[in-house]
């Protein structure tokens, strides 16, 4: 059990330090040029880490709820709740949660609003200027 939360941990902290050392950004948004559901929760747990909770709200409302998930799951060793029922229904809240979220941020922000913009650089419309 210890050697399983050591290791999700170590896991997690090597995706943030490569997160924060090649500031890569969001690689849906790179992609195809919109954002994805999870979109400024890098930078809203940032902010968060900085005591900025208003702008840690703005880039994404959903971080603390993600913080607190995942910190509970690494410290129980991946699992929330001991019966796979009860995950299963939570998975389909949070799915609704976040779906929910994500279309009124992009019915409210999407073009012209970080970290809802659209990436005119991503990878899928320089491919289509390209016919």
């Amino acid at each position: 059990m210890k050697q399983r939360v050591s290791r999700m941990l170590c896991l997690l902290g090597a995706g943030v330090a490569l997160i924060l050392l090649l500031d890569l950004g969001c690689p849906v948004r790179h992609l195809i040029g919109i954002p994805c559901p999870g979109c400024g929760m890098t930078r809203a747990c940032l902010a968060a880490c900085r005591l900025d909770f208003a702008e840690a709200f703005r880039m994404n409302p959903l971080w603390p709820l993600v913080l607190i998930l995942l910190v509970t799951a690494v410290l129980r060793g991946g699992r929330l709740f001991k019966s796979q029922k009860t995950e299963k229904r939570v998975a389909v809240l949070l799915l609704v949660l976040v779906l929910t979220v994500y279309l009124v941020r992009m019915i409210l922000y999407f073009p012209h609003t970080a970290p809802m913009d659209f990436y005119e650089g991503a990878l899928l419309w320089r491919f289509l200027s390209w016919w």
